[in-house]
């Protein structure tokens, strides 16, 4: 779907819901037990079916950024037979979970190789009306960092992130701590289908409007491309994000203002080295 949304699920009929365990634990992961929980409590509001693809056992070989997806387009990608069907995939799914441990306070590789395979989606997102749910666990900290870059990841592709949940995997042996995380996976599930059967897109938050700006200067920048082709047939030039949706007047305004302004310091050719 391009920028705009079917009008949600039917309530009653199977939610289709696509896991991406970014764990190399695969089952013996606390990512992939996590997403069980809350397949568990949405199998409890709602008949969900739940596809879960670990990552480890995708088994791409790492990005060499060759950005061929983005400049040629993804079907270009030495990868494509494997990315492909994914996407396609994603496409079909109502809803969309992105897990990781916490590896060195940063998501995992695995996960950020993954990812890399979607860049194109960033430059050509499609993924409206998509719900999101993302989650983080770590024997310590460093959930912030994961769920803000699964979250960012998801939003740029085009997906509504409705709620994310992170957990410390060591604290799970003690039962008041696994109360509370029940009760916080309840709540996920909870919000996850009723927004799935909403189906009504959320206000972009200020770093979303940010990304699309960059995009759009971007494409802008790209004459006769199929990043530019695939921004000019959908009108995204002329507007201030990529659905009609309602937006935050300070964000919109901020969003505005360091938008033109990066335009100038192309224009001007001002782009400096730093550190």
């Amino acid at each position: 779907m391009d920028a705009q949304t079917d009008g949600g699920s039917h309530p009653g009929r199977p939610l289709k819901i696509l896991a991406f365990v970014g764990s190399p634990r695969n089952e013996q992961s606390w990512t992939w037990q996590i997403m069980t929980r809350i397949e568990a409590q949405m199998q409890a509001l709602q008949p969900t079916e739940v596809e879960y693809v670990f990552l480890q056992k995708v088994g791409v070989p790492f990005c060499d950024g060759c950005l061929s997806c983005v400049n040629v387009g993804e079907s270009s990608c030495p990868e494509y037979a494997t990315i492909g069907p994914i996407a396609a995939k994603i496409d079909e799914a109502d809803g969309l979970i992105l897990g990781a441990p916490v590896h060195t306070f940063a998501v995992t590789g695995l996960m950020k190789n993954f990812v890399e395979y979607f860049m194109y989606k960033r430059n050509r997102p499609s993924f409206f009306g998509k719900k999101a749910v993302v989650t983080a666990t770590a024997s310590g900290g460093g959930h912030t960092q994961v769920l803000d870059f699964l979250e960012g990841t998801a939003t740029a592709w085009g997906c509504d992130v409705v709620t994310r949940l992170g957990i410390s995997s060591s604290q799970m042996n003690k039962p008041q701590y696994v109360e509370k995380v029940d009760a916080c996976v309840r709540e996920v599930a909870a919000t996850f289908v009723g927004e799935i059967n909403k189906g009504e897109l959320g206000s972009p938050k200020f770093a979303a409007l940010m990304n699309f700006r960059a995009m759009q200067n971007m494409a802008r920048r790209q004459p006769d491309s199929v990043n530019q082709h695939f921004w000019a047939d959908r009108g995204w030039f002329d507007k201030e994000y990529y659905t009609d949706v309602p937006i935050n007047p300070w964000a919109r305004m901020m969003a505005g203002y360091i938008a033109r302004k990066m335009r100038r310091s192309i224009r001007k050719g001002n782009a400096k080295p730093f550190r």
